[in-house]
């Protein structure tokens, strides 16, 4: 007897179904990502700090220390952390400010401290019709004590991207690093600061 052999070939009705399973299970898939967190820092404007000393420290507020989920059913499990030090990330980015401003100890104005704490940093992922949407969120307050005489400013940094695939490691650092040298930006640029330091 001969025996034919049929092409194993997808029934074109089942081909639509295998691409939704193949879709489906990538959006569950989602695995955990830790990113390195480096904000820059430069500061525009007038050199206020004229030679003053300054000393900087860090203080870490956050409820979590996980920023967020990149979505996915199981959010729970795909969680983007941080693989470095976030205050000494920080900090190395507030003492390259505060030269950039003329913190540098030449002249004999009374010596500043600022405090520097990071009150929030988060990461929300949301999905819709295969596009995640990424809002980031970052608040940093900046406390300058001269003498007894203090300086409190909040500076928060908004932003929202959308993306076709989930964004990887890389991508996130980019984008989670923009919003926090934006904040800092900010915070070191403020006029009212700047005020505060030329009348103490």
């Amino acid at each position: 007897h001969r025996v034919r052999y049929r092409n194993a070939t997808m029934n074109p009705i089942l081909k639509p179904l295998g691409l939704s399973l193949s879709l489906f299970i990538s959006a569950c898939a989602v695995s955990p990502q830790s990113v390195v967190v480096q904000p820059l820092v430069n500061v525009s404007g007038a050199l206020y700090g004229q030679g003053r000393a300054l000393t900087i420290s860090v203080e870490d507020h956050r409820a979590n220390t996980a920023l967020g989920s990149l979505g996915g059913i199981y959010e729970a499990s795909s969680t983007i952390t941080l693989s470095n030090d976030i205050n000494a990330a920080l900090l190395v980015a507030a003492n390259a400010a505060s030269l950039q401003l003329g913190f540098d100890g030449s002249s004999s104005a009374t010596p500043a401290h600022v405090t520097l704490v990071l009150e929030q940093l988060t990461y929300d992922t949301q999905t819709s019709n295969l596009i995640h949407t990424i809002s980031l969120d970052a608040k940093i307050t900046l406390i300058t004590d001269i003498n007894g005489s203090n300086h409190i400013g909040h500076y928060r940094t908004q932003r929202s991207h959308k993306f076709p695939r989930l964004p990887d490691a890389q991508k996130n650092a980019e984008i989670i690093n923009e919003v926090l040298s934006t904040s800092l930006e900010r915070g070191f640029s403020d006029i009212s600061l700047a005020k505060f330091l030329a009348h103490n």
